[in-house]
C-alpha cells in the first residue's frame, strides 16, 4: 500500500476531533497556522475531504516539505502506531 492510500485509510478512521488534531500539527510542521485556513480549519468535513483527494504528488510535495522522517512520524502518529 502506498503513502496516499496509507494516509486515506487512516483519515477515514479517526474521529474528527482526532484529525482536527492532526492537521493542526501537519500544518505546524509545514510552518503554516491553522488561522490561514479560517473557519475551514473547524469545519471537519471539508478538511476530510480535502485530505482524501490529495494526489500521490501532493503526498510528495508536503513529505519534500517537512522532511522523510517528519512525514513518517506524522503517518505513524495518525496511524496510533
Amino acid at each position: 500500500m502506498n503513502n496516499a492510500e496509507n494516509l486515506k485509510n487512516a483519515v477515514s478512521s479517526i474521529d474528527d476531533e482526532a484529525l482536527r488534531i492532526k492537521v493542526e500539527a501537519v500544518m505546524m510542521a509545514l510552518g503554516i497556522s491553522p488561522n490561514a485556513l479560517g473557519q475551514k480549519f473547524n469545519d471537519m468535513s471539508f478538511i476530510r475531504n480535502t485530505v482524501m483527494n490529495l494526489s500521490d504528488q501532493d503526498l510528495v510535495d508536503i513529505i519534500s516539505a517537512v522532511g522523510t522522517e517528519n512525514a513518517q512520524n506524522i503517518l505513524k502518529d495518525i496511524q496510533g502506531k
